[in-house]
C-alpha cells in the first residue's frame, strides 16, 4: 500500500472549524476494472510502474501478480521457507527502485519482488535492543509486527510497545523508523493511545497479551506516514488532522465539526456478528520450560461479550492494511474512513490535504473499502454476499 507526498506545512489556530461549504462531495464512480478471480481476504495492494497490482492474501497464503487490463492473475513465489517463499505474507513495501518487498511476518524478514514480478533475495529485519529508544522484547511483541508505512526512500514505520514498564497501558506510544541499509531502529514520534488499550501478564512461563480496547467504539488517536517521513496524526475528539514532521511542534490542521452518533442495538448486533464471522489469531509466547514448549497445551480461545460506548467517534482506528481506517495517497492527501449507521452500506471518507484542512468527501459503491492508491487511481475491496472480495480500480476523483 503506497504512502504519500506531505505538502507544506501551516499552524493553524486551534479550535477553528471547517465551514460545511467548504466539504466538496464527490461519488468514486464505476470502476474501470475489477478481477474476475476473487480473493478470500486481500490484506494489502502496490501499484507497480508498469500499472500492474501486486495483492497479498494471508488468508490463502498467497502473493499474486494482478493485470488488471489483460485480466490475469499470477502467483509469485510460495508457501515455504525456502528461496522464493513466505510463510505468512502481509503488508507490501515500495523501495526508491520500484521493487516490492513482501513482510513475512512469521519470519521477520522480507522477500523483494523485482519489476518483472519474479522473487529474489531475503532482507532480514532486525531485532530490537533493550535500549531506551523503545527496544527490547516487549516492542517485539506489542508493535513491530506489521510494516504500518513506508517512505519515498522506503523507510518502514511501525508502531512501538504500548505497555508501560508495570505491563498496563503505556502514556504515549513511539512510532518507529527502519531504515533497510541501518541495523537499528529510530524513534521519530509519538501518539497517545486510549486508556486501558493493553495488559500483559505472566504466569510461569506463559505470558498473557491484550493489545485493544475492550469496549467498541472508543475514540481512539491513530497516524500514517508521508513520502518525506512526516508523521500525520488523526485525532478523534476534537477531529481533526496534525502534521509532525521532526522539526519542532505538530502543525495542527483546522477542527472539523462533528455530533456524536448514538450507538444502537443495531449497531451491538453488527459488531457481535463481525465478531462471530471473523475469528482473531491467538499467539503463545512461552511455554511449561524448555525452549521448544513442549508438552505445553494450547490455550483455549474466548471472546468475552464485547462492551460498547454509549456514542460512536468520528472515525474507529483500526490497525493496517485492508483494516486501516486512515490511508494516504501519492499526491499527499489523507482519507479517513467515517463511521456510519449499521446497515449503512455506503463507505464514505473524508479527505484531507497536506495542511490538515478537510477539502472533500467522497462515497464508495456499497459493499466497497478502499485498500490502496497509485498514480491517480484508487484502489477498492469490493466483498459479495458470500464474503468472497474482488479487486477494483478507479480513477482518482
Amino acid at each position: 500500500m503506497h504512502v504519500f507526498r506531505k505538502l507544506g506545512l501551516t499552524l493553524l489556530a486551534a479550535g477553528v472549524a471547517v465551514p460545511a461549504a467548504a466539504q466538496q462531495k464527490v461519488a468514486l464512480g464505476k470502476p474501470t476494472a475489477e478481477t474476475a478471480e476473487s480473493f478470500t481476504r486481500i490484506f494489502a495492494v502496490r501499484e507497480l510502474p508498469s500499472g500492474k497490482v501486486i495483492l497479498v492474501d494471508p488468508q490463502d497464503k498467497v502473493v499474486q501478480l494482478v493485470d488488471l487490463a489483460a485480466g490475469t492473475v499470477t502467483k509469485i513465489g510460495r508457501e515455504g521457507n525456502g528461496p522464493g517463499e513466505y510463510s505468512t505474507p502481509m503488508g507490501l513495501v515500495g523501495l526508491p527502485d520500484g521493487t516490492t518487498l513482501v513482510h513475512d511476518i512469521a519470519n521477520r524478514r522480507f522477500l523483494k519482488i523485482g519489476l518483472d514480478g519474479k522473487p529474489g533475495e531475503f532482507i532480514s529485519m532486525p531485532r530490537p535492543s533493550g535500549g531506551a529508544e523503545g527496544g527490547g522484547p516487549q516492542v517485539v511483541l506489542g508493535g513491530i509486527t506489521q510494516v504500518r508505512g513506508y517512505d519515498a526512500r522506503g523507510r518502514m514505520y511501525f508502531q512501538g510497545s504500548p505497555f508501560s514498564a508495570s505491563g498496563g497501558t503505556a502514556d504515549s506510544i513511539a512510532i518507529l523508523r527502519w531504515d533497510i541499509r541501518e541495523t537499528g531502529f529510530d524513534t521519530v514520534g509519538f501518539f497517545k493511545p486510549p486508556a486501558n488499550s493493553a495488559s500483559r501478564t505472566q504466569s510461569g512461563g506463559a505470558v498473557t497479551v491484550r493489545i485493544g480496547t475492550s469496549v467498541q467504539f472508543t475514540p481512539s488517536e491513530t497516524w500514517a506516514v508521508a513520502d518525506d517521513g512526516s508523521i500525520a496524526r488523526v485525532f478523534p475528539n476534537p477531529y481533526r488532522v496534525a502534521w509532525l514532521n521532526g522539526r519542532g511542534p505538530a502543525a495542527m490542521g483546522p477542527v472539523v465539526p462533528y455530533t456524536p452518533m448514538k450507538v444502537t442495538e443495531a449497531d451491538k448486533k453488527q459488531v457481535i456478528d463481525g465478531q462471530s464471522r471473523t475469528r482473531p489469531t491467538l499467539v503463545s509466547i512461552g511455554g511449561g520450560g524448555g525452549g521448544g514448549g513442549g508438552g505445553a497445551r494450547s490455550p483455549q480461545l474466548q471472546i468475552p461479550t464485547p462492551e460498547f460506548a454509549e456514542t460512536k467517534p468520528p472515525f474507529v482506528a483500526t490497525g493496517f492494511g485492508a483494516t486501516n481506517s486512515v490511508m494516504g495517497t501519492p499526491d499527499g492527501e489523507i482519507w479517513v474512513l467515517r463511521t456510519r449507521p449499521a446497515g449503512d452500506k455506503i463507505p464514505s471518507y473524508d479527505v484531507f490535504d497536506g495542511t490538515g484542512k478537510l477539502v472533500k468527501q467522497v462515497t464508495l459503491s456499497p459493499n466497497t473499502r478502499i485498500i490502496g492508491f497509485g498514480k491517480g487511481t484508487v484502489y477498492a475491496i469490493r466483498t459479495d454476499e458470500d464474503d468472497l472480495q474482488y479487486l477494483q480500480r478507479y480513477q482518482k476523483p
